[in-house]
């Protein structure tokens, strides 16, 4: 099996816009209606190993990131952590979910001004992960944790749009 290759940055629509977020600081904005299966974002970064990772974490207050395999992360190191002004922030009714491990996709239609937003669940399963959720949906989890892509519930919401590994792992407990 070949090994996939990545892009060193991430790439945003550009339709999307760094404005003050109600969720947590700064977040990505629909500048223009985006429709539902269009492309959001494709992450791109250098991969590390889940050590490297995390000892990368503990250099940066702030980081781009995405995991894509068991022990595998994509970190986006072509925007200096100082210099971040904003991020795809977590909501447990995101209207962005998962296409392939770097791709992000509308869920559904994005209103002009409706801030684009992804379920850290998607692409997260370190059971040692959590935060604080202020996303204010009804369907809130409160907690949000590297280990909620085992909730039936948040299973059937994003039904094969979770990360592949993650997928994977749904699979493999389901008995598939």
């Amino acid at each position: 099996m070949k090994k996939r290759t990545y892009d060193e940055t991430t790439w945003y629509d550009p339709r999307l816009a760094i404005l003050q977020s109600t969720i947590q600081g700064k977040g990505m904005f629909a500048s223009e209606p985006i429709r539902k299966g269009e492309i959001i974002c494709i992450i791109g970064g250098t991969v590390f190993n889940d050590d490297e990772f995390q000892a990368y974490i503990k250099t940066v207050s702030r980081w781009n990131a995405v995991q894509i395999g068991e022990d595998t992360h994509l970190v986006d190191l072509s925007v200096p952590p100082e210099e971040m002004d904003g991020s795809m922030n977590h909501c447990c009714n995101s209207n962005t979910w998962m296409l392939d491990e770097v791709t992000v996709e509308a869920r559904r239609d994005i209103a002009e001004g409706e801030e684009v937003t992804i379920d850290y669940a998607l692409q997260t399963g370190g059971s040692d992960w959590y935060m604080e959720c202020h996303c204010g949906s009804p369907l809130c989890r409160n907690i949000v944790s590297g280990d909620d892509w085992k909730k039936s519930d948040v299973q059937e919401q994003y039904m094969g749009h979770f990360a592949p590994f993650i997928n994977g792992r749904i699979r493999k407990l389901k008995g598939d």
